[in-house]
């Protein structure tokens, strides 16, 4: 009986979840200068995944968007559109 109550709240609290998340195909690739770049993964060698504890090293930037850049810059679904920019750039 217990088990089925803590189902529901799991599962109630995940829907939450859900509705707020954005897509990534609608993501914005964040600008940063190299200063900032070489602090995010400094700091992500020291503290892990605690992008709010990096973002407050960093002035005017957002755990969000610290996150955002993160897995744009390192995760494999964004390698096209890493190229994409690349061209676009040169």
């Amino acid at each position: 009986m217990e088990t089925t109550s803590k189902r529901r709240r799991k599962q109630a609290k995940t829907s939450v979840f859900e509705s707020e998340e954005v897509s990534s195909i609608e993501w914005e690739f964040i600008n940063v200068t190299e200063q900032e770049e070489d602090l995010i993964y400094r700091m992500r060698r020291l503290v892990g995944d605690r992008w709010d504890l990096i973002a407050g090293r960093i002035p005017g930037r957002k755990a969000e968007e610290i996150e955002r850049f993160w897995i744009m810059k390192n995760c494999e679904g964004f390698a096209e559109r890493r190229r994409q920019s690349k061209k676009r750039n040169s």
